[in-house]
């Protein structure tokens, strides 16, 4: 049924005169009617509302369409169907060729044509993930004042402490959140802090729930927690788009975000879904255990690329068939990325049989000021566990050849940081070396997908956090993998909005990073492809949405009772419709009335006797 539905009924008065003739018979007289004055109120729908961005077909709608919604001649007399529409789409976004210009060319028809821009992305995913998403998505923030075209999603300032229901109560289809992403901007991607710009992210993030997980974005609610910025830049550049002001920090940021949470809660429910994205990672540690048992919420920095981190050293293991806690594993960096891989990695060490002590034997871990070591007193609560009890050694390469690593895993925004020695260290070492460049956006990886197979003579197990192309080595086409986020959220998010959790527990990211590792064939294994192609984001979305629901629903932090044999055909009803249905209400036939007993008129009534 269309949306149109409560628009469309209305009703047409017509006013006639009818001169009968006295001297013709009465069959004759009914065929004789005179017309003299005809006037028509006609009931008619917005054309705001037919033309906004939620409803607006471009040049699909039809001529019947068009003449009964009062659009007919607004537009040209073509009439498009969906292939031709994607044509259009597709030509105008080639016809540019900078990145950041499609980004803004995408920006606007998500701003004029909704149902027509999820279309076109759901249909070229590979072609416009790196755009929307990692790495485009990260240069667009930088100037996201000069992109700004309208409202994108809600914006939370510091001064509005005290009224942030009522704020959050202004988002024209509040009645319908499901879910929320939030972002304070402090450290986008490799970018650092990006103040309000960072809003990008979190409108980034929804779209791929929409594209890839089938969420309805009437559902979603991007919001920007703009609490000021410490990039002077950013105070000096006439189109910032955020407050001029120094970071909030201390006591009252943390009574800030505490006050939000209460009132996305107070304001949609408590089944709404918290997702925080680009905090800087002391904060973003600090809420994700403040909230655990108190909202439905995640981090995806932390806990979806732990997702897809643990998923990739999974594929390794099914590579070269020798089992996780045999491999001696170096991490380089300890932010919050590295530091959610290492924690589900340890768990999942555990879930094994191994004991704390032996599930992080073989883990090492390394930053800025060298080896984590048990003699370092600067090192964060959660990796304090990974220090080992040697002497420090400050350079990388230095402790590649100590520990022999057959995984390297970086997230450290130090683009060149795997050296050639480094990679030729791991290979003359391992016959599959499995080394991962986490750090976006792609002028940041650690190495090249070219170097990681020059260096390492073809041999390399190699994964980005951004899209590299393919590379020819000897004759033979060596594709890199893509270990994007894209992989895990939607689908764990599309789970947990499923059946309404109440709680976002540790299990169903350690069940995402497995279902992720299932998913490429014995066929892409053998060929050294541990992830999935990009343009099967669906697919493994719905597998994870699917596989979460069930865990949720089974340890009892499932809100809407469902048996888990009914989570596809749940998920299948709620998913966002991507084409386009009829415009006008539907109609169908109704039997002819029987006809009301004749009424006596007063004069035809007997008269009383007096």
């Amino acid at each position: 049924m269309s949306f149109f539905r409560i628009f469309s009924y209305g009703y047409t008065r017509n006013t006639a005169m009818v001169k009968s003739h006295q001297n013709k018979s009465r069959d004759t007289q009914k065929s004789i009617i005179i017309r003299t004055t005809c006037t028509h109120d006609t009931i008619r729908v917005p054309v705001e509302v037919v033309l906004s961005n939620t409803y607006n077909k471009a040049l699909a709608f039809t001529l019947e369409e068009r003449q009964r919604l009062g659009i007919h001649g607004l537009m040209p007399a073509c009439i498009r169907t969906d292939d031709e529409q994607m044509l259009a789409i597709e030509t105008n976004f080639h016809s540019i060729c900078e990145n950041v210009g499609r980004y803004r060319y995408l920006r606007a028809l998500r701003q004029g044509y909704e149902r027509l821009y999820f279309q076109f992305v759901a249909r070229n995913v590979n072609l416009v993930l790196p755009i929307i998403y990692t790495p485009t998505v990260g240069l667009a923030c930088t100037i996201y004042g000069m992109l700004y075209r309208g409202m994108t999603g809600i914006h939370l300032t510091k001064h509005d402490r005290g009224h942030m229901k009522q704020v959050l109560s202004n988002w024209p289809m509040r009645s319908s959140i499901k879910a929320i992403c939030a972002t304070d901007g402090e450290r986008i991607l490799g970018l650092g802090d990006l103040g309000a710009n960072g809003m990008g992210i979190s409108v980034g993030k929804m779209e791929l729930y929409t594209a890839l997980a089938g969420i309805p974005p009437s559902s979603l609610l991007p919001v920007c927690l703009d609490v000021g910025t410490n990039n002077k830049s950013l105070h000096e550049d006439p189109l910032y788009i955020g407050l001029r002001e120094e970071r909030m920090k201390g006591e009252e940021y943390v009574s800030f975000v505490d006050e939000f949470v209460e009132s996305v809660v107070k304001t949609f429910g408590s089944e709404t879904l918290i997702h925080f994205e680009d905090f800087a990672t002391p904060n973003a540690f600090m809420f994700l255990n403040r909230y655990r048992e108190c909202y439905c919420h995640f981090n995806d920095d932390i806990q979806g690329t732990a997702s897809v981190g643990l998923g990739g050293l999974l594929g390794i293991q099914r590579i070269t068939k020798k089992p996780l806690e045999d491999h001696v594993i170096l991490f380089a960096g300890a932010g919050s990325a590295i530091m959610g891989i290492s924690y589900l990695l340890k768990q999942e060490l555990i879930s094994r049989g191994l004991s704390k002590r032996e599930a992080v034997k073989n883990i090492y871990m390394y930053d800025q000021n060298g080896l984590l070591t048990t003699k370092r007193t600067d090192l964060p609560e959660n990796i304090v566990v990974f220090a080992k009890d040697m002497k420090p050694i400050k350079s990388l390469e230095d402790l590649v050849e100590k520990v022999k690593p057959s995984i390297i895993m970086g997230a450290t925004s130090a683009a060149g940081l795997f050296s050639e020695k480094i990679i030729r260290s791991m290979a003359k070492n391992h016959e599959r070396p499995g080394i991962f460049a986490f750090s976006n956006p792609t002028a940041k990886a650690e190495c090249t997908a070219e170097q990681a197979y020059n260096f390492s003579d073809g041999k390399a197990i190699y994964s980005a956090g951004s899209p590299f192309p393919p590379v020819e080595f000897n004759g033979k086409r060596l594709t890199p993998g893509q270990a994007n986020n894209c992989f895990a959220f939607p689908g764990i998010v599309l789970g947990t909005m499923t059946v309404l959790a109440d709680r976002m527990p540790d299990e169903i990211f350690l069940l995402a990073a497995h279902e992720l590792a299932k998913f490429p064939s014995d066929e892409d294994i053998k060929g050294g492809r541990i992830y999935p192609q990009v343009d099967q984001a669906k697919q493994v979305a719905l597998k994870i949405g699917i596989k979460v629901a069930e865990y949720l629903i089974e340890n009892g932090h499932a809100k809407r009772s469902l048996d888990c044999d009914e989570i596809p055909e749940c998920i299948a009803k709620n998913s966002y419709k991507l084409e386009y249905g009829s415009a006008l209400a539907e109609t169908w036939p109704y039997p002819q009335m029987k006809p009301h007993p004749k009424i006596p008129c007063p004069k035809d009534k007997p008269k009383e006797k007096k």
